[in-house]
């Protein structure tokens, strides 16, 4: 006969389980890159518009398979790092001796993964194919996790497999 605690013990697991499962929707299945995962410097773009310097980064697996015709495999990594743009005391952008925006601190890391499975739980008019997005601080800890901005904002981009670099990751 088995003991109540042991039951109880027992149903709290069954009942944790759909929670834990790799199979449901969200950002907290992307980990924070490791720095090899994020070797592949393929892409600096500047915004003006919103003060920042984005680097787009891909691991090295990634950045091979962009340069074939085929969607990116699971496994996929891609990372954009934002750089605050560097500011002079009345707010004016500064630049390099190139007209290059200067970057200041890192603000924020943008993490897209692709693994075999992952976005069946999204409804169809956000679904990103097998991807999923996360958004760490600087120093890698989870930012929001909601990511139906990224979701909405990447759906329209799903003939480039989701991915509005794809062009500049294929060509490195």
């Amino acid at each position: 006969m088995k003991s109540p605690v042991m039951i109880s013990a027992l149903t709290l697991g069954l009942a944790l389980l759909p929670a834990a499962s790799p199979t449901s929707a969200g950002p907290e299945k992307v980990a924070f890159p490791s720095g090899g995962q994020r070797s592949v410097l393929y892409a600096e773009v500047e915004r003006p518009d919103v003060k920042q310097v984005r680097r787009l980064f891909a691991a090295p697996d990634t950045a091979r398979a962009a340069r074939t015709s085929a969607p990116l495999p699971g496994g996929a990594l891609l990372t954009m790092e934002i750089y605050a743009a560097r500011a002079d005391e009345r707010g004016e952008l500064l630049r390099d001796a190139a007209g290059r925006l200067l970057r200041g601190d890192l603000t924020a890391v943008f993490v897209m993964e692709k693994r075999a499975g992952w976005g069946a739980e999204y409804p169809d008019d956000l679904r990103n194919g097998e991807w999923e997005y996360a958004r760490f601080s600087a120093d890698g800890r989870p930012g929001p996790a909601d990511t139906r901005a990224c979701l909405a904002c990447h759906k329209p981009k799903a003939d480039q497999d989701y991915v509005f670099s794809l062009q500049k990751l294929g060509a490195k």
